[in-house]
């Protein structure tokens, strides 16, 4: 049994409307959708109104059923060149019609960070080059990289409807272990992917953060925008949650600082700490548990412990291990190696 203390999940919702771009792509790969919906256990006439609440753990139980039946390992790429702004409701209404390109993904990262859907955005600048990242922070989620592939193909979409059709990013992160076929990869992305990141997302110059938003309408921005902070102000996201999802989405950009957490939520570290001691939990505690939550994702991918040391933040090799074991009881060596049902590996072996 896992010894960290852990915070309650929240349940985790999309609308239909952002999983909607499923159906079409089931068809067009020949593949029966009312079929595929039942298989993962959902009733066909959820997907007749784009407002209607779906599980985001059922996503992830469609989208295993939907390349179990389409044998298509890049059906969530397809699923996210077929979608635009518009798809994402309100919140891409308004991000269309922003001044900036900053300040439209910056509405998306905001609406995102303040709802219960399961997943973190985070838009960092370093020197000349800008990364907006992607996580699904609902644990548990089958098919999550399918997933991941789908928003990150939305968001590829999404910055050439702001700039500009010919937008390309520097390169692409992807979380999911390199397919067999890679070519639908760079068609769409028309740049080199990284597979096996750790934290999907588009590295792009972040000069492009500046520019005016491309056949923006102040107009529709007056109109809209009011109605997406009302919208926000009403969501159902509560604190500690907000900070597990900031913190999920660092974990790939460096240390899991408290300042770089504070300046992500506007807060100072006294207001955070006392915030979180509302909560019954600490800073450190939850950063643990992102830690530890990463950590095993990554065992399952069989990436080596030195690796998954250092994309954590770790040190050594042997300080990741000590901490491990303090959260779970077991060595990683031996946790994945019972997870993937063999026998544990000799001493000799336990750095792999």
């Amino acid at each position: 049994m896992d010894r960290i203390t852990r915070t309650k999940p929240r349940y985790a919702i999309i609308k239909v409307r952002n999983a909607a771009a499923i159906l079409p792509t089931l068809t067009d790969l020949g593949a029966d959708p009312e079929a595929v919906l039942r298989s993962a256990g959902i009733e066909p006439a959820m997907f007749s109104d784009p407002d209607n609440d779906l599980p985001f753990a059922a996503v992830g139980k469609l989208a295993t059923e939907c390349v179990k039946a389409t044998g298509c390992e890049s059906f969530g790429l397809r699923v996210g060149a077929r979608r635009n702004m518009t798809s994402i409701g309100l919140t891409g209404l308004v991000s269309m019609h922003a001044p900036t390109v900053r300040d439209a993904l910056q509405v998306i990262s905001d609406s995102i960070r303040t709802s219960n859907t399961g997943v973190a955005t985070m838009l960092e600048e370093r020197g000349s080059v800008a990364s907006f990242q992607y996580v699904v922070t609902a644990p548990n989620i089958e098919s999550a990289d399918q997933i991941v592939d789908a928003a990150i193909a939305l968001l590829a979409n999404t910055m050439r409807r702001l700039c500009g059709p010919a937008w390309r990013p520097n390169r692409v992160r992807l979380t999911r272990d390199p397919p067999r076929d890679k070519s639908p990869f760079a068609q769409f992305f028309r740049v080199p992917v990284e597979f096996g990141a750790l934290t999907a997302g588009v590295i792009f110059d972040a000069a492009a953060l500046d520019w005016p938003v491309r056949d923006r309408d102040p107009d529709y921005a007056k109109i809209l925008a009011p109605l997406l902070v009302e919208a926000v102000a009403n969501a159902e996201g509560d604190f500690v949650s907000v900070v597990k999802s900031v913190l999920r989405a660092r974990i790939g950009a460096g240390a899991l600082t408290r300042d770089s957490v504070c300046r992500a939520l506007g807060v100072n570290a006294r207001t955070l700490a006392h915030r979180l001691e509302a909560f019954g939990v600490t800073f450190s505690g939850l950063a643990d548990e992102v830690r530890f939550d990463a950590a095993q994702g990554l065992l399952l991918k069989d990436r080596r412990i030195a690796e998954i040391a250092a994309d954590l933040g770790f040190a050594e090799p042997s300080a990741f291990i000590r901490a491990f074991k303090s959260w779970s009881g077991t060595t990683p060596a031996r946790w994945r190696a019972t997870r993937n049902g063999v026998a544990p590996a000799g001493r000799g072996r336990g750095t792999r």
